[in-house]
């Protein structure tokens, strides 16, 4: 028994050499990707990793949506346009690894992931079910009830149609699972209790899609303004991230 301590004692003893997971620090991180808090604990003296979350508070606007004609049959009551709000926010976990390849100093190179969030902005109509009597007579339009065409707000020429509930969704969707690579200063365990860190990276999110319901609109799909404006978005398969931490070492 007192040999097996011994020998416990000294791996111990090594370990603490060797910077093996003995040391913790807690950090607030504030920046492009939202408010967050992680954990921290070094590997060995030139890598240390860190995982925790962060999230945007969702950010929300309102714009209107004008609705294309009007029913040829009486009994519809729809409104000439629709108030729409947009939200933007996100959460996402996190794993990075911060390789230091210089023992001395702070400079470091990170290469991670975040996960999380896959649909960053939505919009939706402010008012529930404002576009119920809508949804009702587009129904009878593909029943063949009634012979006309169908009816929607207007995304340039792209008529988006509400759903069953009179409610018109849509979204970006980008890859829930996003590899980061950066670059910054400072210590992630800093050798002080307190330290700080600045980083500079790239989520590769993939190219992002614009959902309308379950249709996913095409850059054909919506002329004009509405065209390019898809056609930007799917052209942004990067989300530029700065980072500030400060944190403080617990052991």
């Amino acid at each position: 028994m007192l040999a097996a301590f011994a020998l416990s004692a000294n791996a111990q003893e090594d370990d603490s050499d060797k910077n093996f997971f003995n040391h913790l620090s807690v950090g607030l991180n504030v920046g492009t990707p939202g408010i967050g808090i992680d954990v921290a604990m070094p590997i060995c003296d030139y890598v240390s990793v860190r995982a925790g979350v962060s999230f945007i508070p969702n950010i929300k606007f309102s714009t209107d949506l004008d609705i294309s004609g009007s029913p040829t049959v009486s009994g519809y009551t729809v409104p000439d346009e629709v108030e729409v709000e947009g939200k933007v926010g996100f959460t996402n976990g996190k794993l990075l690894f911060d390789i230091y390849p210089f023992k001395r100093s702070s400079f470091f190179i990170t290469a991670g992931a975040y996960f999380g969030s896959s649909k960053p902005v939505k919009a939706y109509n402010k008012e529930d079910g404002v576009l119920l009597s809508l949804a009702e007579y587009n129904n009878a339009v593909e029943a063949g009830t009634i012979n006309a065409d169908k009816i929607g707000a207007e995304l340039g020429d792209y008529l988006l149609e509400p759903n069953d509930e009179g409610n018109v969704n849509a979204y970006i969707k980008t890859s829930s699972f996003k590899p980061y690579l950066g670059i910054g200063f400072g210590r992630s365990v800093p050798k002080k209790r307190v330290g700080c860190m600045v980083e500079l990276g790239v989520q590769f999110w993939g190219s992002p899609k614009v959902y309308c319901e379950d249709h996913k609109l095409e850059e054909s799909d919506v002329d004009g303004d509405g065209g390019s404006i898809i056609k930007t978005i799917s052209k942004i398969s990067v989300y530029p991230t700065l980072n500030f931490r400060i944190c403080g070492r617990i052991f």
